[in-house]
């Protein structure tokens, strides 16, 4: 009975060169630019990008092995500050003294704070590091500014189904000549339903087949039951915990409520923060629904309400409550549309003094400087509204709301107007 293999089998088949990487060929492949940088010899600091399991600790362990240089390898989790400070001043001394680069490499480079990305800075900008590092993660989200703008990112592609098939038949073919291992028909398809383009989850997966002691032929109900207890794929500090919240998102913004309760749904079988979800749906009802139906908003509040007294696992249902709700509500994005124009025109006319009759004259030499001279206070007149100018003259024809004729926002278009009118009738006069 075998007892599995001692290292982990996504390491054991890991692959040695970049001939045998799958599914990166402009990177890797005879006219990939990682190859290119090898063979020229000019090496750059780069960050590789790429969904869980296509192959980026394998595309960097490559090429760091067909490099003559100083190597210290961290993570993002373990990241000394210390210890990398102190080997980037070696470093430095090597480089100063006979001109040789060293390397370090940053798995999960995403998980570096700012202050930690900002010890490379200077040795980057000099040339006396090539940092490399290797994220799961948007890097134009999650690194400094300045740092990124001197590496270069290399996006890696999401693994095709004939690309997790070849990875799989050659891992199949291992495990069928080192413990006489057979597996039913169509245990490929299963492992892809379940682990997606996330190869190494897949290796994974059939590593725990081998620690089982199992032999023979396995069944898929078999290997099934092996992975019960594992969570369903669905990674919480990575890549697919934005990707499935943005897919929830959009279905519940296309008026996609099936969708809207599937993406949920994978969310919390994932175990997902429910407070995360319900924030989101709190923005969905002002970005997405907004004024064409305000109930959204106080139903989703509620709701957070409702989960924070329950709890888990009964409090779920307050987050289905606000999806189909959500899904099927009138949909408007004008206050969303106006929110980035107001924020967009403020930043360009940031510069624009304050009318005069629209400042408290708190003291009197504001006063003498004509602070509030001119000002028509509303409520002094029948219309509850006047014609005076409540923006800068450079731009008091400026309109940023336009509500537009669905739901409950045709009645706040009414509204709109109304006192629109009202105020040019009034200017007539």
């Amino acid at each position: 009975m075998s007892k599995g293999l001692r290292r982990p089998l996504a390491e054991v088949l890991r692959p040695a060169n970049f001939f045998e990487i799958i599914g990166q060929e402009h990177l890797c492949g005879e006219k990939g630019v990682l190859k290119g940088i090898l063979e020229s010899g000019n090496l750059i600091s780069f960050i590789l990008w790429g969904d869980p399991g296509t192959g980026k600790t394998s595309i960097i362990e490559i090429f760091l092995k067909n490099i003559k240089a100083k190597v210290f390898r961290t993570t993002g989790s373990t990241f000394s500050a210390k210890e990398v400070k102190k080997f980037c001043d070696e470093a430095e001394k090597l480089f100063n003294f006979n001109g040789e680069n060293s390397i370090v490499f940053v798995d999960e480079i995403h998980r570096l704070n700012k202050l930690q990305q900002d010890i490379f800075l200077p040795y980057v900008e000099r040339g006396t590091i090539i940092l490399l590092g290797a994220t799961t993660e948007n890097p134009s989200f999650e690194i400094n500014k300045a740092l990124l703008s001197r590496i270069k990112v290399f996006t890696l592609n999401v693994l095709s189904k004939d690309n997790v098939f070849s990875i799989l038949d050659k891992a199949l073919d291992f495990l069928k000549k080192k413990f006489q291992l057979e597996f039913e028909d169509g245990i490929k398809e299963f492992l892809y339903s379940v682990n997606g383009a996330d190869v190494r989850s897949s290796l994974n997966s059939l590593d725990i087949v081998t620690k089982r002691g199992v032999k023979g032929l396995i069944g898929i109900e078999q290997v099934r039951e092996f992975l019960s207890e594992n969570k369903a794929f669905y990674d919480k500090d990575g890549e697919y915990h934005y990707n499935i919240i943005s897919a929830f998102h959009k279905s519940i913004r296309n008026s996609d409520v099936n969708s809207s309760l599937y993406w949920l749904g994978r969310m919390l079988v994932a175990g997902e923060d429910r407070k995360y979800i319900l924030r989101r749906m709190i923005r969905i009802a002002a970005e997405d629904i907004g004024l064409a139906d305000p109930t959204a908003l106080s139903i989703t509040l509620n709701s957070f309400k409702a989960y924070e007294i329950i709890g888990e696992p009964e409090g779920d249902i307050f987050l289905f409550y606000p999806a189909v709700y959500l899904a099927l509500a009138p949909k408007s994005n004008s206050l969303y549309i106006a929110e980035k124009k107001a924020k967009k025109i403020a930043k360009e006319t940031s510069s624009l003094q304050v009318p005069l009759h629209l400042r408290n004259p708190e003291t009197n030499l504001m006063k003498e400087k004509g602070y509030g001279k001119g000002y028509l206070y509303a409520h002094d007149y029948r219309e509850k509204t006047t014609t005076m100018k409540t923006l800068p003259e450079e731009i008091e024809n400026l309109k940023i709301f336009i509500p537009e004729s669905i739901g409950f926002e045709k009645e706040i278009l009414k509204r709109y107007e109304y006192w629109r009118k009202l105020k040019e009738k009034l200017g007539n006069f």
